[in-house]
């Protein structure tokens, strides 16, 4: 396996960083959403969240040496929602197809951590959704609790 790199992200991973939005809309999510409603939502978030560099904000991507994009992530200054103290928040979080399970998301996460307490910070939050059981899954391991639950019924 080759060495996996990470670095602050440039204007020039724009595109890759879009690329990555299927991957992101095509996660179980609820099932009265379409995937052409996952699809949009994903594309509507992604747009505002890289249409201006947020004070404070950072994108990390994951790369080989030799110049392959794998993945990225994307971290912001929050409000807890309980005591509206400053926290860092992981909005986005996205690994190229067949770049799973060597451990990237793992590292990107422990760089998210790191840029959380150099903040200051005392949490790290994200949002996922409850039918993405992989994700979950994965959050869990590395320590996230679950702290509201939203609830829908389709009517």
């Amino acid at each position: 396996m080759q060495a996996i790199e990470l670095r602050t992200a440039r204007p020039e991973d724009r595109d890759f960083l879009l690329s990555l939005s299927p991957r992101l809309s095509g996660v179980p999510g609820p099932v009265w959403h379409d995937l052409a409603a996952m699809e949009g939502f994903q594309d509507r978030y992604m747009a505002a969240t890289f249409a201006k560099v947020e004070a404070g904000a950072q994108t990390l991507v994951a790369w080989t040496t030799d110049g392959k994009r794998l993945g990225y992530i994307h971290m912001r200054p929050f409000k807890d929602g309980v005591t509206d103290e400053p926290c860092g928040y992981v909005s986005l979080l996205a690994l190229a197809e067949g770049a799973e399970g060597q451990g990237i998301a793992h590292r990107l996460m422990q760089e998210a951590e790191a840029w959380a307490r150099a903040q200051g910070y005392r949490f790290l939050c994200l949002d996922v959704f409850a039918d993405n059981h992989h994700a979950v899954e994965f959050y869990e391991r590395r320590g996230f609790q679950t702290e509201t639950l939203r609830m829908v019924k389709p009517l």
